[in-house]
């Protein structure tokens, strides 16, 4: 059994206020015990990534009176599902919460609604959740009336195809978006160039598109839109672009504060 009290104690930045409990293995029964403790009253940052923790876990966070002053919490890569996200929805100990990091769970639309329609989670700013939610989880996040202060959204590995980035490309909410990752989906040019003419990207200095069939008509639509023009980073790593497609990037008149240009993996020739 963890000597929960110890592992606080090793592991708490007080200066800080972070709680630092990567790669622990912790499971549901040693998060109830944790936040037992009167010890992570303070904790504003709880890092809990590569670990066990379950529905039965999170619902123990979203009750305890210990955790009222959580700003930041990593989840990433842990076995949380829709119904620990519901959980978290209707917490108040959440109210304060800005970054929340959910990738690599067993999240699906149903958990995207929840979130999308939450009262307590309407201060983040960054939001990372996968990896089930598909078009109509998209959807229902572009469509949120409450998540209308995120700067960064990261959707990887979520099955999303052009249905979600039409809705992405609709959204009246996240207009405020600077970090966009979209890699390893199934995203291809008609999805690009609905996103590319949107004022949702017009704040936009990363986008990430690795491993998504774009073409070089997906690549045109980027280096032809004049919303992209604040991109300072940009990936399309492995995104199916040849010759015409890094020549359009290469040549855009709109591109003008890119820095970063990501390309490997292409059909790309060394003439070009």
């Amino acid at each position: 059994m963890v000597d929960i009290e110890k592992l606080i104690e090793d592991s708490y930045n007080i200066e800080k206020g972070e709680l630092d409990l990567r790669e622990k293995e912790l499971g549901d029964d040693e998060i109830k015990e944790l936040v037992k403790s009167e010890k992570i009253k303070m904790v504003t940052a709880l890092f809990l990534e590569f670990n066990k923790v379950g529905d039965k876990g999170v619902q123990a966070m979203a009750e305890s009176p210990n955790l009222k002053n959580l700003t930041v919490l990593n989840l990433f890569k842990n076995a949380v599902t829709d119904e620990g996200v519901k959980a978290m929805s209707v917490s108040k100990n959440f109210l304060n919460l800005s970054e929340l990091i959910l990738s690599d769970n067993k999240i699906t639309a149903k958990g995207a609604k929840a979130i999308a329609a939450s009262g307590s989670l309407g201060s983040l700013i960054s939001l990372w959740i996968g990896d089930g939610l598909g078009d109509e989880g998209v959807q229902a996040l572009a469509e949120s009336k409450t998540l209308t202060r995120l700067t960064q959204l990261s959707l990887y590995r979520n099955n999303i195809g052009n249905d979600g980035m039409i809705a992405l490309a609709k959204s009246k909410n996240l207009g405020k978006l600077m970090e966009l990752n979209l890699n390893w989906n199934y995203i291809e040019a008609e999805g690009v160039e609905a996103l590319a003419r949107s004022e949702v990207v017009k704040n936009l200095t990363q986008l990430t598109l690795t491993y998504n069939a774009i073409g070089d008509r997906g690549a045109k639509a980027i280096a032809d839109s004049t919303m992209l023009k604040n991109l300072v980073y940009l990936d399309l790593y492995e995104a199916d672009i040849g010759d015409k497609g890094a020549r359009a990037l290469a040549e855009s008149k709109n591109l003008i504060n890119l820095e970063t240009l990501i390309l490997i993996h292409n059909d790309i020739t060394e003439e070009v």
